[in-house]
């Protein structure tokens, strides 16, 4: 299957509804269409892009199911849209897309933007390992969070980041209700594969963590170098995280919403090295396939 390498690439491929359905195509049925009813293998598509069995006229449509299902938007426009969001290193705000790509209103824009964030979680990802520096951060509010336990009108994030010999690795983070035992407890099992060496600072939150088949080690402020901090890497990543939200949404994010704008940032930093927008686009339909239908009214509710 072909991947997209440029723009020009991108507007070659899909210039047109029945190229795009292809695409999708491929990306369903990769051992070949099979009709649900008789497997008849060849079809046809009719005028109105609904694929047909030649053998016994069953009709189906190649986006039912899926996170594309009844949509008002064509595939031409939703593909460029995805694509445009990946293409962006710090991603796209919904006023921006609607301007690019002069869709009619706002809550399009939004609405296919959110869609998009929920392809960002694969299945079965692996977890990190290794080791792990994890901390708390407060983000959101009318003011810029500061680090701590407690913040009125902010939210509570957890971040856990690999720590390699050379650099830093794979990110996770989750939008937590507080900073206790159980819940700092379920992120790390859920996260983080066990033997892994956890750094943490002396929050009381991460105590009794090795009773669950991790090594912790907590770090101490008195043995660092003055003006290093302990867990640097970490709390590099919450800055970065805080400065994207700002600078690429610009506005409050709130808890109904806010995990999936930490998956759409997680998905990039874990991909910030690849050279192939092509490839994550192609991942993203990928997933949409498989990906049951969202409607905006599901979205909206949250």
């Amino acid at each position: 299957m072909r991947i997209p390498k440029s723009q020009i690439e991108f507007e070659r491929m899909f210039t047109t509804e029945e190229q795009c359905i292809e695409y999708l195509m491929e990306l369903r049925f990769p051992e070949g269409y099979s009709c649900r009813k008789c497997q008849h293998s060849e079809y046809w598509l009719n005028n109105r892009s609904i694929m047909v069995c030649q053998n016994c006229r069953d009709e189906m449509s190649v986006t039912a199911g899926t996170i594309f299902h009844r949509s008002k938007l064509s595939l031409v426009v939703i593909f460029r849209a995805l694509w445009w969001m990946v293409a962006q290193k710090n991603g796209v705000s919904a006023a921006g897309l609607q301007r690019v790509l002069g869709l009619g209103s706002y809550r399009t824009a939004w609405t296919w933007l959110h869609k998009f964030r929920r392809l960002m979680v694969f299945p079965n990802r692996d977890k990190l390992s290794g080791k792990i520096e994890i901390d708390e951060t407060f983000v959101g509010g009318k003011r810029a969070g500061k680090r701590g336990r407690g913040a009125e009108g902010k939210s509570l994030v957890v971040i856990a980041i690999e720590i390699l010999e050379k650099g830093t690795g794979r990110v996770r983070m989750s939008l937590i209700p507080d900073a206790s035992k159980k819940s700092l407890g379920k992120f790390i099992t859920e996260n983080i594969m066990t033997e892994s060496v956890l750094l943490t600072d002396g929050w009381k939150g991460y105590d009794g963590i090795s009773n669950k088949g991790y090594k912790q080690v907590i770090q101490d402020n008195t043995k660092v170098l003055d003006g290093e901090g302990i867990l640097p890497n970490v709390h590099r990543i919450a800055s970065l995280l805080k400065r994207w939200l700002l600078g690429t949404h610009q506005n409050y994010i709130g808890n109904d919403y806010l995990s999936y704008y930490l998956d759409e940032y997680t998905f990039r930093y874990n991909r910030r090295k690849s050279n192939s927008r092509g490839l994550l686009f192609q991942r993203l339909v990928e997933q949409a396939v498989t990906h049951e239908p969202v409607e905006y009214k599901l979205i909206k509710r949250m």
